[in-house]
């Protein structure tokens, strides 16, 4: 594993494969507790490990994944999960049950919007995807340094440009104000459509999914 940096007790390194398992289980668990629509759809832990190991030959590949691992207990503490925005989604996404669709639409939906009219080459648009932290070790700043140190990471193999969709007002706020991303489109909610359904409107802290994005290298 590639070692990016150490900061207060945590080790921030690149995603390989032999993290996969480890790293698949936290994220679920974290998305279980804290991402809107994912608690929406009441997504089993199982199945979210399913999906969140379907990204890793992927992340594997691109070296944009960031994880942060506890110093002391050698423990999987957090990962920002990056890709290519130019690249497409790995097989075996569109397997993964009914529970997912609604979230894969409302997210393609965003990226659709946001795609149309740019010219997206492979390099230049740094996704990131999904950023979770074991909820033990708040107050360590670890979701402020993967996103930090993933956004380096990506200007240095040359990304010009960053994206995410912030599906929830903690990440929104990160994104935001920390960061300095700019709010481009919005879904909300209460009136996303899916199937017919509003599958989304019992959802009440959280206003809807935002993409946003930011210019990594002027």
């Amino acid at each position: 594993m590639e070692s990016l940096r150490e900061v207060q007790g945590v080790q921030y390194e690149l995603f390989d494969m032999r993290a996969l398992d480890e790293m698949a289980l936290m994220v679920a668990k974290a998305f279980g507790r804290y991402e809107p629509m994912a608690i929406a759809q009441d997504i089993p832990v199982n199945e979210f490990v399913d999906f969140v190991k379907l990204l890793g030959p992927k992340a594997q590949e691109e070296a944009l994944t960031v994880l942060a691992r506890d110093q002391q207990t050698g423990q999987v503490i957090g990962a920002m999960i990056a890709d290519d925005f130019a690249s497409v989604l790995p097989d075996g996404i569109e397997r993964l049950g009914e529970r997912f669709e609604p979230i894969l639409a409302l997210l393609a939906e965003l990226d659709e919007q946001y795609k149309r009219g740019r010219s997206l080459h492979s390099g230049e648009y740094l996704h990131l995807f999904m950023i979770a932290v074991n909820h033990q070790h708040k107050g360590r700043k670890v979701a402020h340094n993967l996103i930090q140190i993933c956004l380096e990471n990506g200007i240095r193999r040359g990304f010009h440009t960053a994206v995410t969709e912030a599906t929830g007002v903690i990440s929104q706020h990160i994104f935001r104000m920390q960061f300095g991303f700019a709010d481009r489109l919005e879904i909300p909610y209460k009136t996303f459509v899916y199937q017919g359904k509003r599958v989304f409107e019992s959802i009440e802290e959280h206003t809807g999914t935002i993409l946003m994005d930011k210019t990594l290298v002027e």
